[in-house]
């Protein structure tokens, strides 16, 4: 069990530190502090709400944390690029000076940098730079194995960037388990390897080996488990990550999808020229992209209604079920049992 403090300076938020709240909401860690100094004196939960990281202290810098006995500094956002943030650069030294283990997630590696690097073996602190590829999978070509017969594997794919999609696997596999399934998160993103401590930086991988290193993966929980819930990334609408999304759908070869969207978005994330395809028509999409391998079709909707009212989210859920004909339901507020009924439902039929 780690002692962890979240470094989020000036980003701390529902939507800007998705790494900070993931780790918040699901890590079996725990976090003794969030750092930026923007929101300091407040609590992560009166940031995010939800009852998010309910009575952890936001502070203003790594010294304040400190007094909090961490014993990890996680950089908690997932920014564009994925670069370093400059100002935090003397932040993170002081970490490694007092032996905290840093974990990343960032495209850059900060284990690579010459600074970091010798101030860690200086001091004994460990790197871990969670988006670093594992050696085994870094160049493995798809082989299209089949999967172990009896085994399920679940997609989550969404409309877009953000919109909920390891929110959703996570909760999915929570419900699962309660009822007692054999079940496992396949993690493909930083948060979630950070969380789960395994899986795979689908977006760190050369697209060549892609949908081999996925293919692994998936192959390995495939052998350990009944239910497998992968990660998704992305969108294959995305201007600039479909490749990874389709990567990732092509690797995992799922039986059945989860479509995932955040109600009243319209455009895509950062790109605010760009209008969402419909339910309806990103269904057909990723039907299609599938089904060049293998058929897997959309069985429900997952559907992000934070901090919607509720008569709002009602609505929102009731028209995505009129859209796609399918369950819809958002697993955050209401539970995922909705969705895990609709994937047992078609997995009896199509026994």
């Amino acid at each position: 069990m780690r002692r962890i403090a979240i470094l989020a300076d000036g980003s701390f938020g529902p939507f800007s530190a998705k790494t900070a709240v993931g780790v918040l909401r699901y890590s079996p860690d725990t976090v003794v502090a969030v750092i930026d100094s923007a929101r300091a004196g407040q609590t992560a939960d009166q940031v995010i709400g939800s009852g998010i990281g309910e009575g952890v202290p936001v502070v203003a810098d790594v010294a304040a944390a400190l007094e909090h006995q961490p014993d990890t500094l996680l950089i908690g956002i997932a920014p564009i690029g994925g670069r370093l943030p400059d100002a935090w650069r003397p932040g993170i030294l002081t970490a490694i000076e007092h032996g905290l283990t840093i974990v990343s997630g960032l495209h850059f590696f900060l284990g690579d940098d010459p600074e970091l690097a010798q101030a860690a073996t200086a001091h004994n602190a460990t790197i871990w730079d969670v988006r670093r590829p594992p050696d085994a999978l870094a160049q493995r070509i798809r082989e299209g194995t089949p999967h172990r017969a009896g085994s399920h594997t679940v997609y989550f794919c969404g409309t877009d960037c953000d919109v909920g999609k390891m929110t959703a696997s996570f909760e999915l596999w929570r419900e699962a388990q309660r009822r007692g399934l054999s079940a496992g998160f396949a993690a493909t993103g930083q948060t979630g390897i950070v969380i789960s401590g395994a899986g795979i930086p689908a977006d760190r991988f050369i697209s060549d080996f892609l949908s081999g290193g996925v293919e692994a993966m998936t192959l390995d929980f495939t052998e350990r488990y009944d239910w497998v819930f992968v990660e998704g990334q992305g969108s294959l609408t995305h201007p600039a990550y479909s490749a990874v999304t389709l990567g990732l759908v092509h690797g995992c070869a799922p039986d059945m999808l989860i479509l995932c969207h955040q109600a009243g978005r319209t455009v895509v994330y950062g790109y605010e020229d760009t209008p969402l395809l419909s339910l309806a028509k990103t269904r057909e999409v990723y039907e299609a992209a599938a089904g060049w391998l293998k058929p897997a079709p959309v069985v429900a909707v997952a559907l992000n209604t934070y901090r919607m009212p509720e008569d709002e989210a009602q609505a929102a859920i009731a028209e995505a079920e009129r859209e796609t004909g399918l369950p819809t339901s958002d697993p955050v507020r209401y539970g995922a049992g909705a969705l895990l009924d609709a994937l047992l439902a078609h997995s009896d039929l199509h026994a």
